[in-house]
């Protein structure tokens, strides 16, 4: 399984995904590899996550690219060219299937349109990828603990260096609760000004090392007094 998480703020977006994947009944002990790749750039505006079957989902996304033409660059005319590579790789590779036995791969994309307006969609096999527009917050895979913690901690008025460590945290705090989670976190950032960014995985570990300092001031202050 997974944890992929789209964060929408007030000066841009953070897209975060782990990097594991399971073979087995999940309902058990699984093979677990941490080599997936789950966050990918489509444009200079557009980030997309991925999350159910892994090596499908990257093949999709490899498919999408090809489709894409230079000037594809905001999210909206991305969304409808990804939806039709979607359903038509979907119809061609699966079509003895019907939709309900299928593999199950789902998509969210954040990005910017040319007005500037930010969008958050999420695509899933589940519903033949129709288009469901989110707000503020998109997270798939296993989101339980991610939902419980971003009720509490998520603000739309956060801005992008808040949100990185968030993103972080929530799927860091997952892999500590279900081994169907984990690996190295790959996070990437989106402005209208510099556009699509991932960050090297030296600045993710100083993310971390920061998360963990407060994390233990937290548990410090429940041993005062």
């Amino acid at each position: 399984m997974t944890l992929v998480v789209c964060f929408q703020g007030k000066d841009g977006f953070v897209l975060a995904a782990d990097s594991r994947g399971t073979i087995g009944d999940p309902r058990g002990l699984t093979a677990i590899r941490d080599t997936h790749v789950k966050l990918f750039q489509l444009s200079k505006y557009v980030g997309i996550v991925s999350y159910g079957a892994a090596e499908l989902a990257a093949q999709l996304i490899e498919e999408i690219r090809k489709q894409l033409d230079p000037g594809d660059i905001y999210i909206d005319l991305i969304l409808n060219k990804t939806r039709e590579v979607l359903r038509g790789r979907y119809q061609d590779w699966f079509k003895v299937f019907p939709i309900g036995e299928r593999p199950g791969v789902g998509f969210i994309l954040g990005g910017y349109n040319e007005d500037k307006t930010m969008k958050t969609y999420y695509l899933s096999s589940g519903v033949d990828f129709a288009p469901q527009l989110a707000t503020n917050v998109a997270m798939g895979g296993i989101p339980q603990y991610a939902t419980y913690l971003v009720h509490r901690l998520f603000n739309p008025e956060m801005c992008r260096k808040h949100l990185i460590p968030l993103a972080v945290y929530v799927i860091s705090e997952t892999a500590t609760q279900d081994p169907k989670v984990g690996g190295p976190i790959r996070v990437a950032e989106i402005s209208m000004e510099n556009g699509y960014i991932e960050l090297e995985q030296s600045e993710i570990q100083k993310v971390m090392a920061h998360n963990e300092e407060q994390n233990k001031k937290l548990r410090e202050f429940f041993f005062r007094g």
